[in-house]
């Protein structure tokens, strides 16, 4: 993965409140392939229709990331689920650990038998958010003597053992666990330079990340929000393309 071009690492994250905003978003982007579809897109409806839009539009060279961090449900609701998402090109899913171990285990087992092969879609967890730091850890964690990034490493090796394909790690931990973990890394927290952290508080530059060991990165608002969206997402593109 990450011998990839630019063009196939970003990832463009579609938080728009609309779904004719995020429609015009996948139409504007014509250079990118891979969109995330979270909460705020979800709850904007109409949804299946934009899935259907990128399916049809970048069925050959990209795909859809479905960030909804799901729990576990009984078998027969995530097979039929996952056979749906197949079906519309969704190569990446979220899930989150908000139930037993065993559920998350067992939900993770039934995608793994589901899907024909682990390109068909990853399973992704976060071992702990981008807008979480050493401060937030101290006031719910006391007594736990870890700084973030090792607490991270530590958590991910376990959410990998559960069966999970890959880790969702910002900031500094995308080198830790490129050094530790044997997975894919998708990374959000990514800022370009002079763009404002805002409520991200571990980020990188593009740059930065790749260097790490990112493999996808997530980028929302540095491209929605710019005057330019195409623009900035090809300059993004180009900054990843420029690490050796």
């Amino acid at each position: 993965m990450r011998q990839q071009a630019g063009g196939d690492r970003l990832i463009v994250a579609l938080d728009v409140s609309t779904h004719e905003d995020a429609l015009r978003l996948v139409n504007t982007l014509t250079n990118v392939s891979f969109f995330k579809i979270g909460l705020q897109a979800f709850v904007a409806g109409h949804y299946l229709d934009l899935l259907k839009e990128i399916q049809q539009t970048r069925a050959e060279d990209g795909g859809v990331f479905i960030d909804l961090k799901l729990s576990g449900d009984i078998g027969n609701t995530i097979r039929r689920f996952v056979e749906t998402l197949i079906g519309l090109n969704v190569k990446l899913l979220t899930l989150s650990e908000s139930v037993a171990t065993s559920k998350t285990a067992e939900t993770i087992n039934t995608i793994r038998d589901v899907r024909n092969e682990p390109e068909q879609l990853k399973i992704l967890m976060v071992p702990m958010l981008s807008s979480l730091d050493d401060t937030d850890r101290a006031a719910h964690e006391f007594g736990d003597p870890r700084d973030t990034n090792t607490f991270i490493v530590d958590r991910g090796e376990k959410l990998l053992e559960l069966g999970c394909d890959g880790l969702i790690v910002s900031g500094d931990a995308i080198g830790v666990c490129r050094n530790k973990l044997n997975c894919l890394i998708v990374s959000p927290g990514i800022r370009p330079a002079g763009f404002p952290p805002q409520d991200h508080k571990r980020f990188t530059t593009p740059a930065e990340a790749i260097r790490m060991g990112a493999d996808r990165l997530v980028v929302g608002r540095p491209v929605i929000h710019a005057d330019d969206p195409k623009g900035a997402a090809q300059a993004i593109m180009d900054e990843i393309d420029s690490v050796p």
